[in-house]
């Protein structure tokens, strides 16, 4: 026990990857037998010799990864306040830009049309520039900027900050947006057993969410719902003579379990069967440097893959795990490369971060989980980790001095 202690202290990240990777493999068995498990392992076997071969070299060849451990923290006493300064400009300046709350404003919407306009206007008519800057403060400035208040013990603050936070995530009405906030202090008070603190995290939570379905279903305050439904197949169905709450609880299982899993079998399936490798072609970056359009196989398979939803008129994406946007420009050769990225990622993670496993685990455990359904560089970029470890970067020496104070 001692030792599989010590294990994940120092591989905290490759620990958590390869429950990832289990929960996929999984669902890679369920619903394709084990047609795919060499590909599983093809990807899997080299992350563990890349991980574990940069590991080996860290001591000669990779001393700059702990330099920031050595000099002086150059941050200001009232760093925190900056960086609460800057959660609330970003929140203030987005919605003063998109013209107020769209969550207040849906109040007044007593038809479903209304409602689906309004949420679709929140990003379709702000700039990019405010996408993202949004998109940063949800995922990585506000969630991390509430552990260090935490940290720091600035009870005022981080309560402001918190009722702020929530009201943003209300605002924007995406409901997992609340959940993406306060997920690393969820964790903390969990870790440290501050379990009434946990409960009213798990409360505001719970509250944002519960407004939202209030707020997005007219019908239920005296409106009408006019959006035309499209019926779902009998066969995707969860058994509808069961209890509700069972029923929510079959589908959650499915979609964490099964579906993650079931997705890489059918790209596996799907490329080169029915849609070739797109060579580098299948990454924006280069496409804009090429001049030519970006192929998204995501939403490209999704009528090859859910027909009866996309005959229905549904459209939509099949996102899948990181190691197979690799594989679907070079084959097997990408789950090898995919491996190498990935391998290299964990291990400058780890690096930084050092064996401060609490913080490891809370800021890291929901862009890791998030790899079994995205590519890597959207998890990193627009999905804000990489702003997470930039940050904690440039705080480390703010949570190191704080530890020590306990």
């Amino acid at each position: 026990m001692i030792a599989i202690k010590t294990f994940f202290k120092t591989h905290t990240l490759f620990s958590i990857y390869s429950v990832v990777f289990i929960i996929l493999l999984n669902g890679v068995i369920e619903t394709s037998g084990s047609k795919y498990v060499f590909n599983m392992f093809l990807f899997f076997i080299p992350l563990m010799i890349f991980y574990f071969g940069f590991t080996f070299a860290k001591n000669k060849k990779f001393k700059a990864f702990s330099y920031f451990k050595k000099t002086p923290n150059l941050l200001p006493d009232y760093s925190y306040l900056i960086l609460t300064g800057i959660c609330v400009f970003l929140v203030v300046g987005h919605l003063i830009h998109i013209g107020g709350s769209p969550g207040a404003k849906a109040l007044t919407v007593m038809d479903t049309k209304g409602i689906v306009e309004l949420r679709r206007n929140i990003t379709s008519e702000a700039s990019s520039l405010w996408n993202y800057l949004s998109s940063f403060n949800i995922k990585a400035i506000l969630p991390f900027s509430l552990l260090l208040l935490a940290f720091k013990k600035k009870k005022l603050l981080f309560g402001i900050l918190i009722t702020i936070g929530a009201f943003y995530a209300f605002s924007l009405m995406q409901k997992s947006y609340i959940l993406t906030v306060l997920f690393p202090i969820i964790l903390l008070t969990l870790f440290y057993k501050k379990y009434l603190q946990s409960i009213g995290l798990f409360l505001i939570c719970g509250i944002v969410i519960i407004s939202l379905v209030y707020i997005q279903n007219p019908q239920m305050r005296g409106g009408v719902d006019n959006v035309t439904k499209i019926e779902i197949p009998l066969e995707d169905r969860v058994d509808s003579d069961l209890p509700y709450s069972i029923r929510v609880l079959i589908g959650l299982k499915h979609r964490i379990l099964i579906v993650p899993g079931e997705m890489v079998s059918q790209w596996f399936q799907k490329i080169p069967k029915n849609k070739p490798f797109l060579h580098e072609n299948g990454y924006g970056f280069i496409c804009k440097i090429k001049g030519i359009k970006h192929v998204e196989y995501s939403k490209v398979l999704y009528p090859i893959i859910r027909p009866k939803y996309a005959a229905r008129g549904l459209k939509g994406s099949v996102n899948t795990a990181s190691f197979m946007y690799e594989y679907s420009n070079f084959g097997n050769t990408g789950l090898v490369l995919s491996a190498l990225f990935l391998g290299f990622l964990l291990f400058f993670v780890e690096s930084i971060f050092g064996n401060n496993m609490l913080l490891k685990t809370s800021l890291n455990l929901f862009p890791i989980f998030m790899l079994s359904s995205g590519a890597l560089t959207t998890a990193l970029f627009s999905g804000g980790w990489g702003l997470v470890i930039v940050l904690y970067y440039i705080f480390a020496r703010e949570f190191s001095l704080e530890s020590e104070k306990k």
